[in-house]
This record gives C-alpha cells, sequence and structure tokens, in this order.
C-alpha cells in the first residue's frame, strides 16, 4: 500500500513539474524571432525588410497574447487574431516585392492546413 502511495506521488510531481515546464518554455520574444528567421529565410529578405518587418510581428504577439491573458473564447479570438493578420497583410504590401507577398500568402495558406505539404 505504502509503494503504491509512493508511486501516485511521484507521478504526481512529475506531472506537475512537466506542465510548469511546459508554461515556462512559452516565450513570446522567441516565438516573434521564430517567425522572423523563418520568414527572412522563406523569402529571401534583406536586412531593410526585417527590420520593418519585427515590429509587425511584435505587435501581433503582444495582442495575441492580451487575448490569452483575457481568457478569450477561442471563437472571438480567432475573429479578432483575422482582423490583425488581414492588417498585417496590408502593412505587408508595402514591404515585401510582389513575389514575395505571394509566396508568403500561400505559406499561410499552408500554415493554416496544416503545414506545408510533405514529399
Amino acid at each position: 500500500m505504502k509503494k503504491l502511495i509512493a508511486l501516485c506521488a511521484m507521478m504526481a510531481m512529475f506531472l506537475g513539474l512537466s506542465t510548469k515546464a511546459t508554461a515556462q518554455d512559452f516565450d513570446p520574444q522567441a516565438m516573434v524571432q521564430r517567425q522572423l528567421d523563418r520568414i527572412s529565410t522563406e523569402l529571401s529578405l534583406n536586412k531593410d525588410q526585417v527590420k520593418k518587418l519585427e515590429p509587425i510581428i511584435t505587435a501581433r504577439m503582444q495582442k495575441m497574447m492580451e487575448f490569452r491573458q483575457a481568457g478569450m473564447e477561442r471563437e472571438q479570438m480567432m475573429a479578432e487574431m483575422k482582423k490583425i493578420n488581414d492588417g498585417q497583410l496590408e502593412s505587408l504590401k508595402a514591404i515585401l516585392t510582389p513575389e514575395q507577398l505571394e509566396k508568403y500568402i500561400t505559406m499561410q495558406s499552408q500554415m493554416r492546413q496544416g503545414g506545408p505539404p510533405r514529399n
């Protein structure tokens, strides 16, 4: 009986530690940097374009964090994020070349469908 209780206590402790580690791993600035790196690589952006893109992605991430912290319902948050994404796309039209913009739109649609096609 004591072994069973000890085993349950250890499992609960490990579960708690894994949940805590996952919550600490979420770093909005790191997410912004990963997005910038990915977009910069995929679209072959120059330094000036990356510099102009960073505040746009950062603002989007801040809004998303505000929505999450406010405890917004998923459907409502998705609707608000769609508005923000549409505004971001308008901003990108002034930064990206037509070819880069087309590729960006393709990347976004692939992400919404579960990622790029795998060969």
